[in-house]
C-alpha cells in the first residue's frame, strides 16, 4: 500500500522540527567543545487539525489516519504567508551528486528566485525528499542554477529527478505506539500527530 495521501487535510497548527543526530563533546574539566554532525534522518512535522464534528466529516478523517498509521503518511509543508510563484513544473536535478549541501537544477521558470527558507522536494525512486534553501539562488534563463541546501544531501542523484518547487510535502511515518482520536462532549474530534520524514 501507498503512503496515505493527507495533504488536503486542514491544519491549525503546524511545528515543524530538524533531528539533530550529532552529540557535543563536552570535556569533564572545561575547554573547548566540539560537535560530531551526523546526517541523521531528515524533518519532523508535528500536526494539529482544528476540531470536526465527528460525523460525517471527523469519522472518515480518522479512518485516513488509522490507514497513515499504518501505512505512512504525506502531509503538506506550511509556509505561512510565503508566495511560492510560478516556478514551473519541469523542474529537475542537473547533474549526478553523491552528496554534499549543493544541488544543481534546471527546467524550472526563468529568472525564477528560490528564496532563503524555502522548502521543496527532490524525488528518488518515488521517495519524496524535504528539503530547504539555505540562501536565496536566483535562476539563469535557461531556469537552471545551484541551490544550496540547510543539510546535506540524504540519498544519491543521478540526475533528472523531479525537484518540486509547489507544495512541498513530508512523506514519512506518525510516531508513537498508539493513536487516539478523543471525542469531546460537542461531538466534535480533535486530533494531533507527529510525522517524521521517512528518512
Amino acid at each position: 500500500m501507498a503512503f496515505v495521501d493527507l495533504t488536503d487535510v486542514e491544519c491549525q497548527l503546524a511545528e515543524p522540527g530538524m533531528p539533530d543526530f550529532g552529540v557535543l563533546q563536552k570535556p569533564v574539566l572545561g575547554g573547548k567543545i566540539n560537535k560530531v554532525d551526523r546526517l541523521g534522518g531528515g524533518y519532523t512535522l508535528s500536526y494539529t487539525v482544528p476540531p470536526k464534528m465527528m460525523e460525517p466529516d471527523g469519522r472518515r478523517l480518522v479512518a485516513r489516519c488509522q490507514m497513515a498509521k499504518r501505512y505512512g503518511a504525506v502531509l503538506e509543508v506550511p509556509q505561512v504567508e510565503f508566495d511560492v510563484g510560478a516556478p514551473g513544473f519541469d523542474t529537475m536535478v542537473a547533474v549526478p551528486a553523491a552528496g554534499g549541501r549543493y544541488v544543481q537544477i534546471t527546467g524550472a521558470t526563468p529568472r525564477y528566485a528560490v528564496r532563503m527558507g524555502q522548502a521543496f522536494n527532490i524525488t528518488r525512486n518515488g521517495h519524496r525528499y524535504l528539503y530547504f534553501a539555505f540562501s536565496q539562488v536566483i535562476l539563469d534563463e535557461a531556469g537552471a542554477g545551484t541551490i544550496e541546501l540547510t543539510a546535506p544531501l540524504r540519498t544519491k542523484l543521478v540526475g533528472s529527478e523531479p525537484v518540486r518547487l509547489v507544495k512541498p510535502v513530508i512523506e514519512g511515518w506518525i510516531e508513537g505506539d498508539n493513536f487516539n482520536w478523543p471525542i469531546d462532549m460537542q461531538r466534535t474530534v480533535g486530533l494531533k500527530f507527529d510525522v517524521v520524514e521517512r528518512a
